[in-house]
């Protein structure tokens, strides 16, 4: 079992630690670490795992083989860094940074210090989308054409204070939070972009957030897509693959409705799964068996690639381009 320690118990936070404490057989979560461990009593007494404030001394710990990162995004890639540097392995909550230089640099580091990087993308666990990847895999859909998506939600409402309020920790609004998701799953699909033209804005909100934002995109391979991520609405989850043979759609986390060439829709729902234990499990079997991680690191870095040209384009109000 591998023994790790987390870093950020916010909301997410706790939920990662709920997904696998007393449930998973693959890891375990033996010490928490958080700017304000008074805050997390509660918490504490009913995980009964200990808690401090002192990232650097948990990293010192030799029975702490890994670390899962759930802070602040703009910190993501220094704690990257400062883990890869004591030895341990990183489980990281996406975006993994900001910026793509900071990527790059927080990647060396673990290469260097030969430790292994998995990046929170958790949609690849869901067995509606694994089920659609098999499709477009083995060529059922034909040829992509085009994918879309939204991910959608009241997260505006709900977090008009604190880090995620600011456009510092969240360029292009709940890009970092939602879209990700969805552009990781249309890179999955379509591979790499080659042109983006993008808007985000604050329309009702009055923070330094933006609250809606929109993606037009052109992949390398010819496929087109477009992604919208508003912040100010009903929860709304859809992604769109559309090829020469059919289509197939996910609405929603568990309802895959597909349909071939010239036949009827079929609707299959999914349940009893957890993709918040499927990923740190799969972190897990990385680690210690050495187990293909289903996101790869090119992935991550294309997507904090187009995450920086989505604030460009919006600002610059222009196509960005990719080499």
């Amino acid at each position: 079992m591998l023994s790790t320690a987390i870093f950020g118990l916010g909301n997410w936070g706790q939920t990662l630690v709920r997904s696998v404490h007393e449930k998973s057989d693959k890891i375990k979560i033996a010490h928490m670490v958080t700017r304000n461990p008074s805050k997390y009593t509660d918490f504490v007494d009913h995980t009964g795992i200990p808690i401090s404030n002192d990232y650097a001394e948990v990293l010192k710990r030799d029975d702490i083989e890994a670390v899962i990162i759930a802070t602040g995004h703009s910190v993501h890639g220094e704690q990257v860094e400062q883990a890869a540097a004591a030895g341990k392995h990183v489980f990281c909550e996406k975006p993994f940074t900001l910026n793509k230089e900071s990527a790059l640099a927080a990647i060396e580091a673990c290469n260097k210090a030969d430790v292994k990087l998995s990046v929170a993308f958790n949609r690849r666990f869901n067995p509606a989308l694994v089920k659609m990847r098999d499709m477009i895999e083995t060529g059922e859909l034909g040829t992509v054409l085009h994918v879309e998506g939204a991910h959608s939600g009241h997260a505006g409402y709900d977090q008009r204070e604190g880090w995620r309020s600011t456009r510092e920790e969240n360029p292009a609004g709940v890009m970092c939070g939602k879209g990700m998701h969805v552009l990781d799953l249309m890179l999955m699909a379509a591979g790499h972009l080659k042109t983006l033209d993008a808007f985000s804005e604050t329309r009702i909100l009055e923070t330094d957030r933006d609250d809606c934002t929109g993606l037009n995109m052109r992949f390398r391979g010819g496929a087109t897509g477009t992604l919208s991520c508003i912040a100010v609405t009903a929860n709304y989850w859809r992604f769109h693959v559309a090829g020469t043979e059919g289509w197939a759609e996910m609405r929603g986390e568990s309802t895959l409705a597909t349909c071939k060439l010239r036949q009827q829709p079929e609707i299959t729902e999914f349940t009893d799964f957890d993709i918040e234990r499927a990923e740190l499990d799969g972190f897990a079997d990385y680690v210690l068996n050495d187990t293909p991680y289903p996101v790869p690191i090119e992935d991550v870095v294309h997507g904090v690639e187009i995450l920086e040209a989505t604030v460009a384009s919006a600002e610059k109000k222009q196509t960005i381009m990719f080499d």
